[in-house]
């Protein structure tokens, strides 16, 4: 065989193995969805002092093993800037993991998530931010410890874009689906599921009644069952009390079908990498192609 052609083979099922190599589960602190309000506090006031104290205490609470946990920050001198001065100042927050994750992999989900706020987010006064493992919430309003009644208020919902008509993994879907819808207030805001090859995890807000989560998760159910994830073979649907996902196998989470502007960053995302690969492969080509002459 020519030298070149040689060093080219080498190079082709070099590539070749790197790009089929399998995917793993996205890491916990990956990120989902977040939600900033429009208001925004100004630098170096008493708000943003307490704010940063907040969630510094939110990263390092994670480190005590708790799943899930609420938090006050008012130390810094209240400072009124034409709204109440009392609920300008205070930061009111709370953090939650996902009910299977280690407590390092908590750890690691709420600093990370906590980290991305000031970027997502910068100097909103209230912001969420959803992870692919934890949740990090935080406000100035005095009643943010009462949860919010408004149960069927999507905050995000996601479908994978492999679907799938066949009788018996609707069927196990369904089942599982249901054992959800069944199981998680008696678990503790918890439950997991498994029927076949479809596998599924409903998981509460922490401080919510178990009535309350149930008739969460039901709306959660009816949100995966029609529309774009009528026979999607994942997908996953965060509310405002509760979230549900479900997975067949290997769909493990695939790309979104449900959110374009997300699907369009990663796809620009994605072609920007390809390019950038390419671009590597032709000057190490020509590098080989001048070693093997």
């Amino acid at each position: 065989m020519h030298p070149i052609i040689s060093c080219l083979a080498a190079v082709v099922v070099l590539f070749l193995h790197v790009g089929v190599a399998p995917s793993a589960d996205a890491a916990p602190g990956t990120f989902v969805s977040a939600g900033c309000s429009p208001s925004r506090y100004a630098p170096n006031t008493a708000f943003e002092g307490n704010l940063n104290s907040l969630l510094a205490s939110m990263a390092s609470a994670a480190s005590s093993g708790s799943t899930y946990n609420t938090f006050t920050s008012s130390a810094a001198a209240a400072v009124s800037t034409g709204r109440d001065a009392a609920s300008s100042s205070a930061a009111y927050g709370l953090y939650q993991c996902r009910g299977d994750l280690r407590p390092g992999e908590c750890v690691a989900c709420v600093r990370d998530t906590v980290a991305r706020l000031g970027d997502v987010c910068a100097h909103a006064y209230a912001a969420s931010l959803q992870s692919e493992g934890c949740y990090v919430r935080y406000d100035d309003a005095r009643d943010f410890g009462v949860v919010d009644t408004s149960s069927s208020s999507v905050a995000y919902r996601r479908c994978s874009a492999g679907t799938s008509g066949d009788a018996g993994i609707l069927s196990a879907r369904g089942a599982v689906l249901a054992e959800l819808q069944q199981g998680v207030a008696e678990g503790g805001g918890y439950k997991v599921s498994s029927s076949g090859p479809v596998h599924g995890v409903a998981q509460c807000l922490g401080g919510v009644t178990a009535s309350a989560c149930a008739a969460c998760v039901s709306q959660a159910v009816a949100q995966l069952g029609g529309g774009a994830c009528a026979a999607a073979l994942a997908a996953d649907v965060y509310m405002v009390q509760c979230s549900v996902r479900y997975w067949a196998n290997s769909n493990y989470f695939r790309p979104s079908q449900d959110n374009p502007g997300d699907d369009l960053g990663r796809t620009l995302a994605i072609i920007i990498g390809i390019m950038a690969g390419l671009a590597l492969v032709v000057v190490f080509i020509s590098f080989l192609r001048k070693a093997c002459d």
